[in-house]
């Protein structure tokens, strides 16, 4: 496509050395004509550098030295980012092949959408374990929206704003949650756009993360019963894991795959 937009992708990385590479394989095999590829690494140690200096053909930009965490990793991104799209994807993830082709397509044909979102593929210990399909209509009540489906637009950063480096957990639930309140429109695809191990810092972390949801929530929508939904999600994630446990994760599986159906089905009322 001639006329494609140039779509940016930030890697935050500190400490991934194992996890990077796949995240930059994923990038080779999704690469277009208009890409730019850039790693903000926060001083890793371990190896991560040689990892960088090693792919720097497939890489258009990159740093590496301290930062005041990811938000700020991410905000150095953005500000180092030349695409008229920007995706945030963190070591250790990847793209499906044909993702970015997929948001090149429907730039051109939604000019007035801020945000674009997809389904995410979670994995664990080599194995598909759920695919989350993205829902912007519920925001307000819970995180649905998967940060490495999103891709926004780089005038809508100008607009709305970059991350807020006081969040070390939720800072992309913040801005989405941001975004939502001041009007910014979304778009969320069926479909498969990026894969993700449960491994990562916000898995590890998750009751640090649901209260700065509950944060972000009480600022933006007041007027919603935060901390019912704050607890209904510490009960979500505590009978999963109760689940998960008890060799029962195929119930789980089944409540995913109905939730997709209806908003799958949601979403094409909507078109």
């Amino acid at each position: 496509m001639n006329d494609a937009p140039l779509i940016s992708i930030i890697t935050a990385v500190l400490n991934q050395r194992e996890g990077l590479p796949r995240t930059i394989a994923g990038i080779v095999r999704a690469h277009g004509p208009s890409c730019q590829y850039i790693v903000i690494d926060g001083g890793s140690t371990d190896g991560t550098i040689d990892v960088i200096k090693s792919n720097q053909e497939h890489i258009d930009f990159s740093i590496s030295e301290p930062d005041r965490g990811i938000s700020h990793a991410f905000n150095k991104g953005i500000a180092a980012a030349r695409g008229e799209v920007i995706g945030i994807l963190n070591a250790g993830d990847w793209y499906e092949p044909s993702t970015l082709s997929t948001i090149a397509e429907v730039f051109r044909f939604h000019p007035d959408v801020d945000v674009f979102c997809g389904s995410l593929q979670l994995w664990e210990k080599g194995q598909p374990q759920l695919n989350c399909l993205s829902n912007p209509a519920a925001l307000e009540k819970e995180t649905s929206v998967y940060h490495p489906t999103v891709f926004i637009k780089k005038n809508s950063y100008l607009n709305h704003g970059t991350y807020d480096e006081s969040y070390r957990y939720a800072m992309d639930y913040e801005l989405l949650l941001r975004f939502k309140r001041r009007g910014a429109k979304f778009l969320s695809l069926d479909k498969t756009l990026a894969n993700m191990t449960l491994d990562g810092i916000s898995h590890k972390n998750w009751y640090s993360g649901l209260k700065e949801v509950r944060k972000a929530r009480s600022m933006y929508f007041p007027r919603y019963n935060v901390l019912y939904y704050h607890t209904l999600a510490v009960l979500k994630n505590l009978i999963a894991r109760a689940l998960k446990r008890g060799g029962l994760q195929s119930v789980y599986q089944a409540y995913w795959q109905s939730r997709n159906r209806r908003i799958a089905s949601n979403l094409d009322r909507e078109a």
